[in-house]
Formats: C-alpha cells, sequence, structure tokens
C-alpha cells in the first residue's frame, strides 16, 4: 500500500494543479486537503481489497500462471476490470 506521506504528497499536487487551473477555488486550503486526503485514501484501500480478490481468483484456477508474470498480468488486468464495472468503478471500453 501507498504510504501516507506519499498520499498527501499526491493529494497536494493534484489540488495545486486543479488551483493552478483556475478550475476551482478553495475557500478552505486545508478542509479541501483533507477531504481529498481521506476520498484519496478510501479508493486505495478498495482498490487493494479488489485486488486481493483478483489475485485470490487466479491462485484459485485449476493451472494458475506464475505471479508477475505476462499471463498473471494479463488475466490481473482482465479480471481487475471485471470487478470494477462489476462495482461500477470504472468505464467501460
Amino acid at each position: 500500500m501507498i504510504s501516507e506521506e506519499k498520499m498527501t504528497h499526491i493529494v497536494h499536487l493534484i489540488i495545486d494543479g486543479i488551483w493552478k487551473l483556475d478550475m476551482v477555488d478553495y475557500p478552505d486550503e486545508d478542509a479541501a486537503m483533507r477531504e481529498a486526503k481521506r476520498v484519496s485514501l478510501e479508493f486505495i484501500r478498495q482498490l487493494n481489497t479488489v485486488g486481493e480478490r483478483v489475485a485470490k481468483r487466479i491462485r484459485g484456477l485449476k493451472n494458475p500462471p506464475f505471479e508477475n508474470s505476462p499471463q498473471w498480468d494479463i488475466l490481473y488486468q482482465k479480471y481487475l476490470e471485471e470487478e470494477l464495472n462489476k462495482q461500477g468503478r470504472a468505464g467501460s471500453k
């Protein structure tokens, strides 16, 4: 999982980028940062949970590929997209 320090840095980059593009004004920059960080951490937590389910699904196959092999990566991406689509979190191609 990504560290809180890295997540805070990423959130700062996103918020600063949105502000520099003049897309939004933050009446309370600290509150905006806290909310963006909260939402980002929750998203990553949910993505990790889905990723664990996907890995378990691959390991449960009759002849599972080796982890991190090209075949694993292909199945992982396919199953991840399926899971996210089921949950309404990914756009269809």
